[in-house]
């Protein structure tokens, strides 16, 4: 497992790649329980999806701001939370 540090660390290792898909990353909650997600990032339009393995939710061309304001993983980064598989 690898720790994701900042946005630009987010960027290299979701950065999109046809044979791979999405990067698989975890935020570390309370107890130690894990909140899995697949986030894909596309450099050419600078947007996010994510996929919230909890509860199978999608959500796609998320620009910095809505993944700060709509998901937690900004806020887990900031927390040092956010780790890769």
């Amino acid at each position: 497992m690898r720790l994701i540090t900042s946005l630009e660390d987010l960027k290299k290792e979701s950065e999109y790649n046809e044979k791979t898909g999405m990067a698989e990353f975890y935020i570390l909650l309370n107890g130690g329980l894990r909140s899995s997600k697949r986030v894909v990032y596309f450099p050419d339009s600078n947007t996010y999806d994510v996929h919230n393995e909890i509860d199978d939710s999608y959500q796609e061309d998320l620009t910095e701001e809505e993944l700060r304001n709509e998901t937690h993983i900004v806020l887990a980064i900031e927390n040092g939370a956010l780790f890769k598989y």
